[in-house]
């Protein structure tokens, strides 16, 4: 089984990185994690390619796509507890996406992101729920 380690980095992200880190790891989900595909992960990965770095630590689709499905092949029996963590991470990502909803005033926000990360396959996930620390209107940063 390849090491995992966790931990928390601050990232700040737009309303539309956040949408394509949401979409991205949705896509490594169901196409690494769940039925094991590169060929369609890296389909599913392409629209998204700008956030791949910021967010996964591989820089394109293809090269995420075989550490994810590296992953896979030495997952063992963690192989639903990682879809969970997985899930778990998109769900938190749609709640920032609702608070930008709910506050159409913000345009950035800085937020401390819970990640997961596969050590020998040099990417990782969010995996959980983190916290918004700052905000960002035309009139500058406000923290949180």
């Amino acid at each position: 089984m390849g090491r995992r380690i966790e931990y928390i980095r601050n990232l700040t992200l737009s309303r539309d990185n956040l949408y394509k880190i949401k979409r991205a790891q949705y896509e490594i989900r169901m196409q690494g994690f769940t039925y094991v595909d590169e060929g369609k992960l890296v389909s599913g990965l392409n629209a998204f390619a700008t956030v791949l770095s910021l967010a996964f630590m591989l820089p394109t689709p293809v090269t995420l796509a075989a550490g994810v499905i590296s992953a896979m092949g030495n997952i063992g029996n963690d192989r639903a507890l990682v879809i969970e963590v997985c899930r778990n991470g998109e769900d938190y990502l749609q709640q920032l996406e609702y608070f930008f909803d709910d506050n159409p005033q913000y345009d950035l926000i800085r937020v401390d992101l819970p990640f997961l990360e596969f050590v020998d396959e040099g990417f990782r996930i969010v995996q959980g729920n983190g916290m918004v620390t700052a905000v960002h209107t035309d009139g500058g940063w406000i923290l949180l």
